[in-house]
């Protein structure tokens, strides 16, 4: 039995996916989204910066989202892809964790990063709600409070400034390092962030709220809210088999119709190297699309040309 080849697979279901299976849809394109459920979001009180959807929860999003997809029957599979090779007839295999296959002639990553949660007691459980990774998604919310950064891997330096520009009140916490260099320390005093280079043991909370920090010899720091600077992971690794040319960090390198050093290979959204906004990811997949389509359309047509 022959099986089916969809003119794109898309791995990935959070807004970069699900805005370019629509573009595509819209173009009469067959596409399959292969989606594990796992958006580095859904925690989030509610998603900002994107106009029309300012504080929408990101689980209402992704439903919003699936409707509009349902009305295009573009099919969305639950599942983990887990393996990824180019075909020599210039398509791509898929594999996805319950050992199904799938084949398409155009492939999307849109797979995104996770966050590194610094191993402290209390981050896990505040994480999205609490606890933050950036200032400019969640640091409205939390202006003219006392907020803390935690920044032990990399240094806090930049965004303990930019924190400052929110509230009057900001403790940069080291978590035993010393990595400020003097110039630093000084610039930090004179804006009135207080540095804090003691060990952290745990955030204190109560009935699911920040209460502060409990240093190690015991001292409760109180905050409102906690951001941190300690970087996230790219989930690269169908990149990586497919050989696709990335960042040190992991993130694809794309032009500006995000396909990759591979052909017939786009990625779009947090993994590829841009600013980590969900606009931007959905405006990313919107471009992928288009550029997908226009390559089809090339390829279909090319004895003409």
């Amino acid at each position: 039995m022959k099986q089916d080849i969809h003119d794109v697979i898309i791995i990935g279901g959070g807004p970069a996916g699900c805005n370019a299976a629509i573009v595509l849809a819209r173009s009469r394109r067959s596409v399959l989204i292969i989606d594990e459920g796992k958006q580095r979001n859904l925690r989030s009180q509610g998603m900002h910066n994107y106009l029309t959807r300012d504080g929408v929860l990101p689980t209402d999003y992704i439903a919003m989202a699936h409707k509009e997809l349902n009305s295009y029957k573009i099919p969305i599979l639950q599942a983990r892809a887990i393996k990824a090779r180019m075909l020599a007839t210039h398509g791509f295999e898929v594999i996805d964790n319950q050992g199904n296959k799938h084949l398409c002639r155009r492939l999307l990553m849109a797979t995104g990063v996770t966050d590194k949660i610094p191993d402290i007691p209390g981050m896990k459980e505040l994480w999205g709600c609490g606890v933050y990774h950036c200032p400019f998604c969640d640091g409205w919310e939390c202006h003219k409070q006392p907020i803390g950064l935690y920044a032990r891997d990399y240094n806090g330096y930049g965004m303990a400034q930019a924190l400052q520009h929110l509230s009057g009140d900001v403790i940069l916490f080291t978590d035993g390092r010393q990595y400020l260099k003097p110039n630093q320390k000084a610039h930090l005093k004179a804006l009135g962030i207080k540095v804090v280079a003691q060990k952290v043991k745990e955030l204190a909370i109560e009935n699911k709220k920040l209460l502060g920090v409990v240093l190690e010899n015991g001292e409760l720091v109180p905050l409102a809210s906690m951001f941190v600077e300690h970087g996230h992971i790219v989930n690269d690794d169908l990149l990586k088999q497919l050989g696709c040319n990335c960042t040190n960090k992991g993130a694809a390198i794309t032009n500006r119709q995000q396909r990759t050093s591979i052909p017939g290979l786009y990625v779009a959204g947090d993994a590829a190297f841009d600013i980590h906004f969900v606009i931007v990811a959905a405006a990313e997949g919107a471009k992928a699309a288009v550029a997908i389509h226009n390559d089809l359309l090339k390829t279909d047509n090319l004895e003409y040309a």
